[in-house]
């Protein structure tokens, strides 16, 4: 959804969250971005390419993925690796959730958030 001519229709300086899907953004259109100096922030919760990234101990083998580690070298770019939803809000609503889908299913009754299949 957001590649480089998403990206170019920003307003120079603005800043780009994405708490929702890795793949929302083109990396390489992030990277050029950034380089071009239009975007004057990035936060990011999730990455494009995460999946075995985070909560993995790479100190022995070191970041192999280059459009992560040059992500990382820009001064304002912030990469939280899925640590955005680990606040007491977050957890309790998950909470909530799964208590409540548990106990419609116990009891036999519709699941209220059960996603809709064709």
């Amino acid at each position: 959804m957001i590649d480089a001519s998403t990206l170019a229709r920003m307003k120079p300086g603005a800043v780009l969250i994405n708490t929702s899907r890795g793949g929302l953004i083109e990396s390489t259109a992030l990277i050029a971005a950034l380089k071009d100096g239009r975007l004057g922030g990035v936060g990011l919760d999730v990455y494009e390419m995460e999946e075995g990234v985070f909560f993995e101990d790479h100190s022995e083998s070191g970041l192999q993925d280059d459009q992560l580690a040059r992500l990382l070298t820009f001064p304002n770019v912030l990469v939280t690796s899925h640590q955005g939803f680990l606040t007491r809000e977050a957890l309790t609503n998950i909470a909530e959730t799964t208590l409540a889908n548990a106990s419609a299913f116990a009891l036999g009754e519709p699941l209220p958030n059960a996603i809709k299949t064709a």
